[in-house]
């Protein structure tokens, strides 16, 4: 990785970050403002796919409402912080039951619920989170969060798919991959051989992301039947 796009994490508490593992780690690359604030549409679109190998497409989606929804005016242009992206509400991006973040806003990610994940991926015979793990993760946080309404659970299960097909290696996500993405919130060693060969599109995302709904249905049916036994 070139010298630009060392890894240096925040220092300044006037550097802003979200509850986003991604866009932290862009700005802690230095692929969009190291500040984290005063961002562009255009900004956050060309990191996302610079970096993520994301489609336009599927970065102009996760851009735009975050830009409608969070942005202020900057000149004659809307920008964002990334802090603000940590506010709940019913036309929010954030919402309970995250993967790594607790239910309140927060710009970090919950060092407990990392090593959940972590431990989940030791568990795992095939050595990483694979799908099943990422819809048990998500079933054990709604049973313990405020309820996920339909829009915040699709973006939820978005946010699991985007997960997989960006870490994934042979069908799972290697723990020192969730180690460093989700808890130091830096891009993973050796990310250029990391990084999807292949543009992720809309249709891979809502592919995954249904599977994951999918699974996670599957495992409340098997837990409603083993409490009627």
């Amino acid at each position: 990785m070139d010298s630009e796009h060392q890894f240096i994490p925040p220092v300044n508490p006037s550097e802003s970050r979200a509850p986003c593992p991604a866009l932290n780690a862009l700005a802690n690359h230095g692929y969009l403002p190291r500040s984290g604030r005063d961002i562009t549409l255009t900004q956050l679109i060309h990191a996302i796919m610079t970096v993520y190998n994301l489609s336009y497409a599927l970065a102009l989606l996760l851009s735009l409402p975050a830009i409608l929804r969070y942005g202020k005016f900057h000149g004659w242009q809307m920008t964002i912080d990334l802090a603000s992206l940590s506010e709940f509400g019913v036309l929010k991006i954030a919402h309970p039951a995250s993967l790594a973040h607790p239910n309140f806003p927060s710009h970090s990610p919950d060092p407990g619920l990392v090593q959940d994940l972590l431990a989940r991926a030791a568990r795992n015979p095939s050595g990483g989170l694979d799908l099943r793990d990422l819809a048990a993760t998500r079933v054990a946080r709604e049973a313990v969060s405020p309820r996920v309404d339909d829009l915040h659970e699709e973006i939820a299960r978005g946010e699991s798919a985007l997960l997989y097909l960006m870490l994934k290696e042979d069908a799972v996500i290697p723990p020192q991959r969730i180690k460093q993405w989700m808890g130091e919130e830096r891009l993973p060693d050796n990310w250029e051989k990391i990084r999807p060969k292949q543009p992720v599109g809309l249709a891979d995302a809502k592919r995954i992301g249904n599977t994951v709904g999918e699974m996670m249905d599957e495992i409340k049916r098997e837990a409603e039947t083993q409490r009627a036994q």
